[in-house]
């Protein structure tokens, strides 16, 4: 059976752009290009010992409004490609990317805390996943209740901090 490490992205293992004060709280202020991708201390070293220790990887992301101007898909796409290269170089991958690009009124089904993002993953492994020893690393209170719903266990990562595993080896 497979463990699943699912990790939010922005905050949780890249450094992510403060918001300014006042502001939606639900709203994302994404990275301008590619330059600005930063790993956050002890996230490769995390993932590689997750990897290690039997889970498979994968990402759960909500990009609020992607492919508007405000968040352009091409600097997301080579915001993307950066993180996909340089976890390449640490014999790192991620095994299913989960994208929401949904505003946090639209009423998707893929838009974190639902899961329906990830049926197009489940749907060829669900029968395969140990959900109870799988995790969701996150920062946000929808990557709990994310967890929640997937019925898994919540590893908080404080925002922009370093990214901790929990002693489980």
């Amino acid at each position: 059976m497979k463990k699943l490490a699912i990790l939010d992205r922005d905050g949780t293992f890249i450094w992510e752009p403060e918001k300014p004060e006042g502001v939606d709280p639900r709203e994302t202020f994404p990275l301008k290009g590619a330059e600005e991708v930063q790993f956050l201390p002890g996230a490769i070293e995390g993932m590689k010992k997750l990897r290690e220790a039997g889970y498979t990887l994968v990402m759960a992301t909500n990009q609020t409004f992607l492919g508007t101007e405000k968040h352009p898909q091409d600097v997301f796409d080579a915001v993307m490609n950066k993180i996909k290269n340089e976890l390449a170089m640490h014999g790192l991958s991620f095994d299913f990317i989960m994208v929401c690009p949904h505003g946090p009124d639209d009423g998707c089904t893929c838009r974190k805390p639902a899961i329906g993002g990830l049926y197009p993953y489940m749907g060829t492994v669900e029968e395969g996943v140990d959900f109870q020893n799988s995790l969701m690393f996150g920062d946000r209170d929808t990557d709990r209740q994310f967890a929640d719903n997937l019925k898994v266990r919540f590893v908080k990562i404080e925002t922009n901090g370093p990214f901790v595993i929990p002693e489980l080896f």
